[in-house]
This record gives structure tokens, C-alpha cells and sequence, in this order.
């Protein structure tokens, strides 16, 4: 076991990534809640955690190692397998064509101005770590205020140009998280003065961001960190981050007092990268609605049919994840040490 793991940390990636699998249903209402942390919440942890010390060529390698490689190894995965089921509905080289382009632009979404660019769903969120964790890195190099303009900058830059067109590997996206990690870097630096402040203020604070949860749930418009759409802007990205502090006081709670529920959640979410490439795997080639008419009798609600959906696919996912785990191989591929 690795000591350096914050054990109520990886119980938020894990709760946040089971989350990304339940955003990926469709289900407005579900949407309507994980949709204002699940993704951000990610951004913010790991700007939290980024390495100022280790120099920016290191940094990189580190990045490409842990993130890239498995978005690699992700895709061709999904090309195999989506042109093997190609082959079985007939049409194998239009199923090659397609994840071959969408593997190579790294798109979350399809895109049709000012060309088709095909989705390679969820694994836009490691294209995306990765542009923001640099633009983070470089600056720190930067004096506090060009560091403060440049992530601004950055930020504006990827939000407005994303109505023009839409950059290869994700970069806008990138350019929008960079704005989270910074928000996370900064609360770690004003860790000591936030430890100093009185119990008061804290709980006033808490139960201030946890009303401000509720409002932007109540309200949710859009929030898809996928192309860039901040909502209604800074009102929700405030109510975003007030989302994000919440989950993480909350798994901090589960952590202290339900200790078996703390290690569930902690296992997965110290294999969220394999839990997010298996998940997208499923969410690209399978379709699950159809899967659950053959299980489920006609005439059957469809909340029931949702409630069949999301009980088997994270039972599945989860359950490839444990097993996949154990093999050192695929840990080592994945850049996962435990």
C-alpha cells in the first residue's frame, strides 16, 4: 500500500467516478446532481496534489506516462473491439474508420462545424488532465498575478473559442479544467490559514456551500466540462466548487465513522483511471437499454428499468475493475500504484 494515499481522497474518486457512470445514463435528474462535481471535482483534487518541485520535462513524462498511455492503450482497445462489432453488424470498416478518428482527435462529444468529428466519449477527461495539469505546472513558474492572468487567460481563451471550432485532444476542455486545478492549488496554499480559522466560521461556511449546492442543483441548466459549457458562468462555477468542498467534507465523514463503506469506495477510486477506460469500453460498444429489454418484462416501468440498468452496470464495471486489478500487468500499463 502506497502510505502516501490520502485514504478520504480516493473515497471522492471513487464516489465521483460511480457518479461518472451514472451521468452517462441520460437520466436528467441524476444529471441534474453529479453533473455539478463529478467531472470538476477531479480538476480540483488534482490541482490540489500538483508537483511544483519536479521540473517541467519530468512533469511531462510523468503525465504522458500515467495519462497518455492509457488513453493509448484505451482507444486501441476500442478500435479492436468496436471493429469486431462492425463485423458483426456488416459494416467493419466504417466501425474502424470512426473510432480510428476518434481516438486520434480526442473529442468528448461529436462535433459538426466546421467538420464531423467523431466522440470518443468519457477518455476526454484524460486528454483534458493532462493540458490542465501543464498549464497549471508552467504557471507555477510565473509571479502570483501573470500566473493568476495566464490560467484566466487560458480559461477564456478555451471557453469563447469553443463556439468557433474545436481544438484536437481536448485542449479547450483542458484549458476550462486548468481553471479548477488552480482553485485547488490555491486552497492548498492557504491550507495553514484555513486550519486557524474558528470552528464557527467553518460550520457557517459549510452549511453557506452546502445551500449554495442545493441552489445550483435546483437550477442546474447545463454544466458539461466535456465542450467547455459553464452553465450560467461564474454563478455556477461557484456553485460547482461549493459541490466539490461538500463531497469531500461529506467523504471525509465516511471515512471516520463507517469504515467498510470507506474501503469500498477508496479501492475504486485508487483504480479510478481503470474504472473510467473500463467504463467507457462498455458505455461506446454495448448498449444497455436494449440489453435490459430482453431481462426486463415489457410494460415495466422505465424507472425500474433504470434502476436494472444502473444496478448491473456498475456490479459489471466494478466487478472487471477488481478483477483487472489483481494483474500486475495491467496495473503497471496503467501507471496504478497501490
Amino acid at each position: 500500500m502506497n502510505e502516501n494515499r490520502v485514504q478520504y481522497i480516493d473515497v471522492v474518486k471513487g464516489i465521483a467516478m460511480i457518479c461518472i457512470i451514472l451521468g452517462h445514463l441520460g437520466d436528467a435528474n441524476i444529471n441534474r446532481v453529479v453533473f455539478t462535481f463529478h467531472v470538476p471535482i477531479f480538476f480540483f483534487i488534482t490541482g490540489y496534489f500538483t508537483n511544483s518541485e519536479r521540473n517541467i520535462t519530468e512533469f511531462v513524462k510523468n503525465k504522458l506516462r500515467t495519462l497518455i498511455v492509457p488513453y493509448i492503450v484505451t482507444c486501441l482497445l476500442i478500435v479492436i473491439l468496436g471493429t469486431i462489432d462492425g463485423w458483426n453488424k456488416g459494416n467493419p470498416f466504417y466501425a474502424l474508420e470512426y473510432w480510428s478518428k476518434a481516438s486520434l482527435y480526442g473529442a468528448g462529444s461529436e462535433h459538426v462545424d466546421p467538420f464531423f468529428i467523431p466522440s470518443i466519449g468519457a477518455l476526454w477527461f484524460l486528454w483534458a488532465t493532462f493540458w490542465g495539469d501543464l498549464f497549471l505546472r508552467i504557471s507555477l513558474n510565473f509571479d502570483k498575478y501573470l500566473r493568476m492572468v495566464f490560467i484566466v487567460g487560458i480559461f477564456l481563451f478555451s471557453y469563447y473559442s469553443r463556439s468557433i471550432f474545436w481544438l484536437p485532444l481536448s485542449i479547450q476542455a483542458g484549458g476550462c479544467a486548468a481553471l479548477f486545478m488552480y482553485i485547488g492549488w490555491l486552497l492548498r496554499s492557504m491550507k495553514k490559514i484555513i486550519k486557524n480559522v474558528p470552528q464557527e466560521i467553518k460550520c457557517f461556511g459549510i452549511l453557506f456551500m452546502a445551500a449554495t449546492w442545493i441552489a445550483f442543483i435546483k437550477n442546474f441548466q447545463s454544466f458539461w466540462l466535456v465542450n467547455g459549457d459553464m452553465g450560467r458562468g461564474i454563478v455556477d462555477i461557484i456553485g460547482c466548487m461549493c459541490a466539490c468542498i461538500i463531497v469531500i467534507c461529506i467523504c471525509k465523514l465516511i471515512d471516520t465513522k463507517l469504515k467498510l463503506l470507506s474501503d469500498f469506495f477508496a479501492y475504486f477510486g485508487r483504480f479510478s483511471l481503470l474504472v473510467l477506460c473500463v467504463h467507457i469500453i462498455e458505455l461506446d460498444l454495448f448498449d444497455w437499454w436494449q440489453f435490459a429489454g430482453k431481462f426486463v418484462q415489457q410494460g415495466m416501468p422505465e424507472s425500474w428499468q433504470l434502476s436494472f440498468i444502473i444496478f448491473v452496470k456498475i456490479t459489471a464495471d466494478l466487478s472487471i475493475v477488481y478483477i483487472l486489478s489483481k494483474i500486475s500487468f495491467v496495473r503497471k500499463i496503467y501507471g496504478i500504484r497501490v
